[in-house]
């Protein structure tokens, strides 16, 4: 007489009924390991996409960034700055690039409108900032290629040097004195904006010091603003992420020709940062699914003991069933069924705390968790699997009784 599916859940259904207390305490280790494992996918998944959010803001993943090598000893000769020359000598040599951003920067500008006053930074760059940054004005706008060949006196705001300065005017066409010239407001820049999930102490707009900054073209800044500067930091923008790492060794290794050899420069872009944000996010779930792993372990070993208790309170049963025609298969497949129903059990109930417990967790931890669907598969398939394994020897123990032998058990 063969067991159907069926009637191996009703029996494996029944008997967790019947013995509540036991089965609550054999899954606690299942509902324990998956909870963590819920868990810590929900806090990797928040961090890369708060990772993300930040980098998208920041000009996007197809972003390069060249600046000063504080690593560099500087009494070995160099200077990390780049003349026009060099500047147009490195854009000739990567015509794969979509945009080209330099700048010069006076970190402490006093702006002066009439009576009010304003102390930020004012950045000479290229048209192409916009495209670096994806940043555009929200009125007027911004610095063009007819401005940079006529070292035109006009001055992009950043949304809150337009509000302190002006008080509620409107600063379009107004013309202010900065480092003694009138420059005319063409165009306000669009607010910045992005809260870190993480409060604390970096609460607020992280991004708050893009709206204090003013830009002019970059021949007005080395011309009028700041006579004889050099280029101090330059943007690039790949074609794509896929192009952005072979770009950023490209252009690494024509600054070290231009500077000959030495390495005044640090070379870095957004996919850099992401394959850096990739290992950590490894490494991370890597310790914590260990930890869930153990949980897991535990509860298995605490299942498999479990059914071998059942196993002997239930021989006379098994017995019979062989006796009256049951293949062995069909005690295989009845014990196994219903430890993978244990272990099921233990992985949704740790689904639904794991759940619930999310905002817990991320307060707590002032961190951002998001939680995903594809937790609920890998969390099944975890708990399920546990149960495959550490069923197969009950499962196994009792499928190879002897029949004779178990009729006999009292």
């Amino acid at each position: 007489m063969a067991i159907s599916l069926s009637e191996s859940l009703y029996i494996g259904i029944s008997d967790i009924l019947t013995r509540k207390l036991r089965s609550l305490i054999t899954i606690l280790g299942i509902v324990l390991g998956v909870m963590c494992i819920m868990v810590v996918l929900a806090i990797i998944s928040g961090m890369n996409a708060s990772t993300m959010e930040w980098m998208n803001e920041r000009g996007g993943v197809n972003k390069i960034q060249i600046w000063r090598n504080w690593d560099y000893d500087f009494r070995q000769g160099g200077s990390a700055t780049l003349s026009l020359s060099e500047l147009n000598q490195l854009r000739q040599q990567i015509p794969e690039a979509v945009a080209i951003n330099p700048s010069v920067a006076i970190n402490d500008a006093k702006l002066q409108y009439r009576g009010f006053s304003y102390r930020g930074a004012v950045l000479g760059v290229f048209p192409d900032m916009q495209i670096v940054e994806n940043w555009y004005p929200q009125q007027g706008r911004f610095v063009s290629e007819i401005d940079l060949r006529e070292n035109s006196n006009v001055i992009v705001l950043g949304s809150s040097v337009a509000r302190d300065l002006f008080k509620g005017q409107n600063p379009m066409g107004r013309r202010i004195m900065v480092q003694g010239q009138i420059l005319e407001v063409i165009g306000i820049m669009d607010s910045k904006n992005w809260e870190n999930p993480g409060g604390g102490p970096w609460s607020g707009n992280m991004l708050e010091y893009m709206n204090q900054q003013c830009f002019v073209p970059l021949s007005t800044m080395m011309h009028k603003l700041k006579a004889g500067s050099e280029i101090s930091s330059l943007q690039v923008t790949a074609k794509n992420p896929e192009d952005a790492l072979n770009l950023q060794n490209k252009i690494n290794m024509l600054l070290l020709r231009i500077k000959n050899g030495r390495a005044v420069f640090r070379v870095s872009s957004a996919q850099e940062m992401m394959q850096q944000m990739k290992q950590n996010s490894l490494i991370f779930t890597t310790i914590f699914i260990m930890i869930g792993a153990i949980s897991l372990f535990v509860g298995g070993i605490v299942i498999m003991n479990i059914m071998l208790a059942s196993i002997k309170e239930r021989t006379r049963e098994i017995g019979v069933r062989l006796a009256i025609g049951a293949h062995r298969m069909d005690i295989f497949v009845q014990f196994m069924v219903q430890t993978v129903l244990i272990t099921a059990l233990g992985g949704i109930l740790g689904i639904i705390l794991g759940y619930l417990i999310l905002d817990l967790v991320s307060g707590y931890l002032q961190m951002p968790m998001l939680a995903e669907p594809r937790m609920i598969l890998v969390a099944l398939l975890v708990s399920v699997g546990v149960g495959l394994i550490f069923g197969i020897t009950p499962a196994i123990k009792a499928s190879n009784l002897d029949p004779v032998v178990a009729l006999r058990e009292e």
